[in-house]
């Protein structure tokens, strides 16, 4: 909260009409003075000092992009606070001198009281208001915008008909205005797109929220009647305060009571999983510019339409860093647009916007005071985002998304658009590797990058506890490969494992590796279980696989606290399980080995039939082996290839010793076995042994 120097105008501006009203309210009541054109500027007086008090209550509002449930919260402690005041406010105004719904207060102490009372109801209304409307402006249009000025606007016209008392056309047209809001309240059944972005458990405590808000504002628009002594209060003092105080909290009792429905509605479909999808669809899209697509202009303009999709952003443009011959001086180029023009931008220096993402990895504007601070003071945006384009170290440029509404751009947007910007940026320094250099150089040049981009992509280390232990080896047989990797905690007790080999070798496998793990990283945390993980990675990929690829996969779900395992498989290597025997204490391998084919081999219809799951539970000293065919196709000088059996007999040897131990095992067995021979074919295996 920031009190400025206007701010400070306006709240002494209402305090002091307010000062003015009570004296004169009490000279009015001392001599019995009933002037009809007085009181009609009376009335003027108090909507003025209204108007103060809402101008002034702008700097309550919340400026950060609030949850939706934080702001139930604070709507239902707003709730509790006004119907307590409603309801407790006969101890401390004596109801004498009230008859017939009217109230007049008897001294300057009860008159005291009934301006501090009606101020503090319509400063609650204000904040009620403003807190709201944080729900309404999430993920807002124009026409969500226009429709809850318009309510307020009916709502403060039929306030302001009010003062004029019968039933006359003024009367009727109050009823009318007051009639249109109440509709307007209805329409915005259409607008809660707060309630869509909401987790199945954030739904469940919204239906709870939105309840509790049924009832206290309910209760507040009851209690504000004519008839009730805060209704009398608010009438005496000002007429169309009690008309805008009535008009809102009707407003809020129908919007919650559409919302509690709409929740309803909601909490069988999974609006998170639409988000999913079309990160997934964003993510295909730029995997297919990255492995089909070596032109510069191409690559940029489907880089900044992806982001433009996926943000809803109003402007998305990219700009790329060049050098002098020497090296000494750089300059910036707008290389490609989306819902703007280079003209435009060309308006306005980026240079402190530069200076701040390259020292702070990213710049985040999302309230309009910040723009000034980057000079860029009159940028027709109220948001920015504003996120390197690295490669191999290397910053080759700049992407910039922009907004015309404040605090725009959520948490996982922000995450979402820093992935985009670190894929394309390997996708245009490619591009341009290629327009630039020779083809020999430039294959040089993208292989060795590849290589180190798919070394950052497989992860440092697997998650281990007092249970379990894991390690794991993979390295390509050339210097990008289509093997791959990963581990994802999927809640405090599970973890997802996977290993997974792209056909065919080189930097077309590598890509789709690369695209593999976004698709993992998305669905391990949604997908109910190891066959619907399956199926939806089927799905995800099968569009964008080139006819002569298929990936092979074997997915594990791993309970943490109990050992039991659920493993399905794509066409992939088994997994071998290596147990003791109880009795003679002999090391066995078992194969794990359920059914299924390829990603990207058939439809969703005959994928799903051909797809098995396998479950078990490991016992103590078990260790499950996952690997790539890049180990028993291993050859030695005379051709003679490792072989399963062989490595069947080595994991059994070295199942005594820790997961770490097994590796360094295997990794000296290969290169005993093979004296120097190349592989044929990338490596990757996982070690998992329970304790």
């Amino acid at each position: 909260m920031r009190i400025n120097f206007r701010n400070s105008l306006y709240f002494v501006a209402a305090g002091s009409i307010a000062a003015l009203l009570l004296v004169y309210d009490w000279i009015r009541i001392s001599i019995n003075l009933e002037d009809p054109v007085l009181n009609g500027f009376r009335s003027l007086f108090t909507i003025a000092a209204f108007v103060f008090l809402y101008a002034a209550m702008k700097i309550f509002r919340n400026k950060k992009s609030a949850k939706p449930l934080e702001t139930l919260r604070r709507l239902v402690a707003y709730g509790f606070f006004s119907a307590a005041i409603i309801s407790t406010w006969g101890v401390i105004l004596e109801s004498k001198g009230r008859s017939s719904g009217s109230f007049v207060p008897g001294n300057i102490m009860q008159l005291l009281a009934t301006t501090v009372f009606a101020f503090g109801i319509a400063a609650f209304v204000v904040v009620l208001l403003m807190t709201v409307s944080d729900l309404i402006y999430i993920k807002p249009d124009r026409k969500v915008r226009r429709r809850f000025e318009l309510f307020v606007i009916f709502a403060m016209g039929a306030a302001f008909l009010s003062i004029f008392n019968g039933s006359g056309f003024l009367s009727v047209l109050r009823d009318i205005m007051f009639g249109i809001s109440v509709f307007i309240a209805v329409l915005h059944i259409v607008s809660m797109n707060w309630i869509v972005f909401l987790s199945k458990k954030d739904k469940y405590k919204s239906l709870v929220h939105s309840f509790v808000l049924i009832v206290l504002f309910g209760y507040s628009y009851a209690s504000i009647g004519p008839a009730d002594l805060a209704g009398g209060v608010l009438g005496f003092y000002s007429p169309p305060m009690s008309e805008f105080s009535k008009i809102v909290f009707l407003f809020l009792t129908i919007y919650f009571s559409l919302a509690f429905i709409v929740t309803m509605f909601h909490i069988p479909t999974s609006g998170v999983f639409e988000k999913k999808k079309r990160e997934l669809d964003s993510y295909q899209n730029l995997s297919k510019v990255i492995t089909n697509v070596l032109d510069t202009t191409e690559v940029l303009n489907n880089t900044v339409a992806v982001v433009g999709a996926v943000t809803q952003a109003n402007k998305v443009w990219i700009e790329l860093r060049y050098e002098d011959g020497g090296g000494t001086r750089e300059e910036y180029k707008i290389s490609a647009t989306h819902r703007t023009s280079q003209y435009e931008l060309s308006t306005f220096d980026f240079d402190e916007v530069r200076k701040a993402v390259r020292a702070d990895k990213r710049v985040i504007v999302q309230d309009t005071d910040e723009f000034a601070k980057l000079n860029l003071k009159g940028f027709p945006a109220r948001s920015l985002l504003a996120v390197p384009l690295t490669a191999h170290d290397d910053f080759i440029g700049m992407l910039y998304a922009a907004h015309e509404m404040p605090y725009a751009f959520d948490d996982e947007e922000i995450s979402t658009v820093s992935a985009f910007a670190d894929t394309a940026a390997v996708a245009i320094q490619n591009s341009l590797l290629f327009t630039k250099s020779i083809e020999n150089e430039r294959l040089q040049h993208e292989l060795r990058i590849a290589h180190e981009m798919q070394l950052k992509l497989l992860p440092t280390s697997l998650p281990s506890s007092d249970k379990f232990e894991t390690d794991f080896l993979s390295f390509p047989a050339f210097e990008v490969g289509g093997d791959y990797i990963d581990c994802s905690r999927i809640d405090d007790r599970r973890y997802a494992f996977v290993v997974g080999d792209v056909s065919g070798k080189g930097t077309s496998a590598a890509f789709y590796m690369a695209y593999m793990k976004g698709v993992f990283q998305s669905l391990s945390s949604s997908a109910g279980s190891p066959l619907e993980f399956m199926m939806a990675a089927n799905e995800a990929v099968g569009s964008t696989l080139q006819k002569s690829y298929f990936i092979t996969l074997i997915y594990m779900v791993l309970d943490g606290g109990t050992g039991k395992i659920s493993i399905v498989r794509a066409g992939h290597t088994p997994g071998v399980l290596v147990s003791s025997d109880g009795e003679t204490g002999e090391k066995t391998c078992r194969l794990i080995k359920p059914a299924g084919s390829g990603l990207g081999l058939e439809q969703a219809g005959d994928f799903g039939r051909h797809l098995g799951e396998e479950d078990f539970v490991l016992g103590h000293g078990d260790t499950l082996v996952f690997y790539t065919d890049g180990i028993t196709d291993q050859r030695n000088p005379d051709g003679e290839e490792f072989g399963e059996q062989r490595f069947y007999n080595l994991l059994k040897e070295l199942s005594g010793g820790s997961p770490t131990e097994m590796k360094g095992g295997i990794i000296r067995a290969l290169a005993e076995f093979s004296q120097g021979t190349d592989a044929v074919d990338d490596t990757t295996v996982l070690i998992l042994k329970w304790r």
